[in-house]
């Protein structure tokens, strides 16, 4: 439960970095519904996509990733020192 708890808890802090890093496109900081939400419309995704969008969605859910997988291995690590 130590392992979860520490791979939840970095990678949410891994992806709210990635956002304040990535999340600006076009000179603007694009609202998380954007990001994190779906597109129902051919129209809006080919936007999206031309926009640049889908590459920060891409370098935003990475930087959570690597927080998740860092979490993981601090617990681990802190689990073996015991």
């Amino acid at each position: 439960m130590k392992h979860v708890r520490a791979v939840i808890f970095l990678g949410i802090i891994g992806l709210i970095i990635g956002y304040l890093i990535f999340g600006n496109v076009n000179g603007k900081l694009v609202s998380v519904n954007k990001i994190f939400g779906s597109d129902d419309n051919i129209v809006e995704r080919t936007l999206d996509n031309v926009a640049g969008l889908d590459k920060a969605r891409e370098k935003i859910l990475v930087s959570g990733a690597i927080g998740a997988l860092a979490g993981l291995l601090i617990s681990v690590i802190k689990g073996k020192k015991k």
